[in-house]
């Protein structure tokens, strides 16, 4: 039984790094793909009044935000929300009376995102 956990928890945690991973990757790569479109599609009086330096400086330090930041904010997030979710199945659970908390607090959460706010 332990043994089996255990082999779960490796299976579950590499799992978790490839999905985190696919998502990254796709997501930086559709981000950097629809900037270089923007760019190449300006028109030329946006490349008349901004140097080209000032341009590939500025899409140098997009991409390495891309490249460096948004994958550890990614990390977190996702984190916290299998963690979230792993903490509400449980404490349910153990009390069944409390699905109907996690239930009304999964549908605040869904409005609020929802909305923006």
């Amino acid at each position: 039984m332990f043994g089996g956990s255990i082999l779960a928890y490796i299976v579950f945690c590499i799992l978790r790094a490839s999905v985190v991973f696919a998502m990254i990757h796709t997501s930086t790569t559709n981000l950097h793909n629809d900037m270089s479109y923007k760019v190449l599609r300006a028109k030329i009086l946006f490349f008349d009044s901004n140097p080209i330096g000032r341009i590939v400086t500025r899409f140098s330090k997009d991409v390495s935000v891309l490249d460096f930041i948004i994958p550890i904010l990614t990390i977190f997030i996702v984190q916290g929300i299998f963690r979230t979710v792993t903490v509400a199945i449980t404490v349910s659970i153990i009390n069944p009376y409390l699905f109907i908390v996690v239930a009304f607090a999964a549908a605040i959460m869904f409005y609020v995102l929802r909305q923006g706010i």
